[in-house]
């Protein structure tokens, strides 16, 4: 009988060394990703800053066409979700810029500068790579709110009114911010220079993307191009006026007196449900892959 109450008293003693270990080790790893928001958050001041620069000085450049072209007698919107749809024509881009400038470096500086040698005994490539991603995340969503905010103060100048449909138009755009910052980290990973993980992101969206959505228009392809990871950013300026038919057809005449006519098959915008899909399973095929790649890769 004492025996068994000494195996007893043994097994609860170990059970609650379990629990405190787990505890400790819980804790130390929630410190470990807060410390590297915390430091991620001030290493890249700098390039926060310059992006709401940046969406300044185009939502600048805009009011600025708007203004000449109203001098110039041209007609103002009578609804503010067209005028406000007007800034959005380059939405696309500011993401682009800014998930680029962010996700760039997000792994491939660790190889690059070498300082790989000083974090990784000290915390997990996982714990590492989950508090940049919030931090530069963060980072990237507040640059692109901003630009909504300017947008939204020059409109309800305008009107007195913010039409309602910005709102979902905003989570479209954080929605393709955080697909995109995904697919720049996956490229970060590969690459070896931050340099060049930010140029081929670029390249790959402005000119590869582009020229495969010209070659599915002229080849007649009808398939909805869920696999076009830019096919998602159309809904954000879609969601003002969501068409019926998603789907277009394009006749096009060419030759002498346009005798010969083609037609060219477009898709306009992914549906909501399409949408959150599409670019939540191209976020996590992005980052799994870029996180396999980052726990196999080496220091030189």
């Amino acid at each position: 009988m004492a025996e068994l109450q000494t195996q007893t008293h043994i097994q609860t003693e170990q059970m609650h060394l379990t629990e405190q270990r787990t505890k400790i080790g819980t804790k130390r790893s929630y410190l470990q990703i807060e410390k590297t928001i915390k430091f991620d958050f001030l290493r890249n001041g700098m390039k926060f800053i310059s992006m709401l620069i940046m969406s300044f000085l185009i939502f600048a450049l805009f009011l600025i066409i708007e203004i000449i072209d109203e001098s110039n007698g041209a007609i103002v919107p009578t609804d503010p979700a067209d005028y406000f749809e007007g800034y959005l024509m380059m939405i696309s881009f500011i993401i682009l810029i800014v998930a680029s400038t962010f996700g760039g470096s997000m792994i491939a500086e660790d190889f690059e500068k070498q300082t790989g040698n000083l974090l990784f005994p000290k915390i997990t490539k996982d714990r590492l790579l989950f508090g940049r991603f919030i931090a530069r995340y963060s980072y990237s969503a507040i640059s692109v709110t901003f630009y909504y905010i300017l947008v939204a103060i020059a409109t309800f100048l305008k009107y007195n009114a913010i039409p309602k449909f910005v709102w979902g138009s905003l989570g479209w755009a954080l929605l393709y911010t955080f697909a995109l910052l995904s697919f720049v980290t996956f490229f970060s990973a590969i690459m070896k220079r931050s340099s060049s993980a930010t140029i081929y992101s670029i390249l790959i969206v402005l000119i590869v993307f582009q020229l495969l959505t010209m070659i599915l228009m002229v080849t007649g392809v009808t398939i909805e191009p869920f696999f076009m990871l830019t096919y998602y950013s159309n809904i954000i300026t879609s969601w003002f006026h969501m068409p019926e038919e998603r789907y277009m057809e394009l006749p096009f005449h060419r030759g002498p007196e346009g005798i010969s006519e083609n037609t060219f098959y477009s898709w306009i915008t992914p549906s909501a449900t399409g949408a959150v899909i599409g670019m939540l399973v191209w976020s996590v095929i992005c980052l799994t892959i870029a996180y396999l790649v980052f726990r196999r890769r080496q220091n030189k």
